[in-house]
């Protein structure tokens, strides 16, 4: 029976060890909640399969692959949706825009103000003046951009892979007759063509879609 257990432990962890790889390192090194899940479940499989002598530990491993592959799939459907990537993910949420806090938001998140003043000292900044941008990320933290760093007018892209990003124009009091106008002057017709676009201090930084990108798989 011992011999038995300490087999399992053995296979149980290469088990492991060959999930995570094919999980890939993104999942591995960034959690978020969907990853939290998938963990939790597979841990729980692999302890029934340890811990009952009588079943064999082999059952475990479809449904425990089957979760290793599931990550690669739904990370297929976030690249190609940005609505996906915003149910699965979150959004990120900006508390400070231009030294202004948005307390709505802050309250929202339930972010206190002295979790904010904590976050600015920590970059050496003195006052939320000296802010352009606070932005709580989808993994809980808060980015902080200091205003004579920081070389954009927002921190999102206003384009993403040929995807208008409609919350950074309304933030910016735009609209997307005056972007596709913006990116005529800079030699682009058609929006599905750009695959970045950030609006700097000092002009437009736009990278092209690659001419092979439309049917490849990064």
């Amino acid at each position: 029976e011992y011999l038995s257990l300490m087999v399992k432990c053995f296979v149980v962890y290469f088990v492991i060890i060959i999930a995570l790889r094919l999980m890939g390192k993104r999942e591995v090194g960034e959690l978020s909640v969907f990853d939290i899940v998938i963990y939790l479940v597979m841990s729980e499989l692999l302890a029934i399969s340890i811990t009952d002598a009588h079943e064999s530990i082999f059952k475990s491993l479809v449904p425990i692959f089957t979760l290793a592959v599931l990550p690669i799939v739904i990370s297929w459907v976030l690249l190609k949706s940005k609505k996906a990537r915003d149910v699965f993910d979150g959004k990120c949420v900006i508390l400070i825009h231009n030294g202004h806090i948005n307390q709505r938001e802050m309250q929202k998140n339930r972010y206190s103000m002295d979790d904010l003043m904590s976050q600015i000292r920590s970059k050496d900044l003195c006052t939320p003046d000296e802010v352009a941008f606070a932005i709580l990320e989808n993994n809980g933290q808060l980015s902080v951009l200091a205003k004579d760093k920081c070389k954009v007018k927002h921190p999102d892209p206003l384009v993403s892979d040929g995807t208008i990003n409609q919350k950074a124009l309304k933030d910016l009091d735009k609209d997307e007759i005056w972007l596709k106008a913006s990116l005529k002057q800079e030699g682009i017709e058609d929006v599905n063509d750009v695959f970045l676009c950030l609006w700097q201090k000092n002009g437009f930084f736009v990278v092209k879609k690659e001419l092979n990108s439309k049917n490849s798989f990064f």
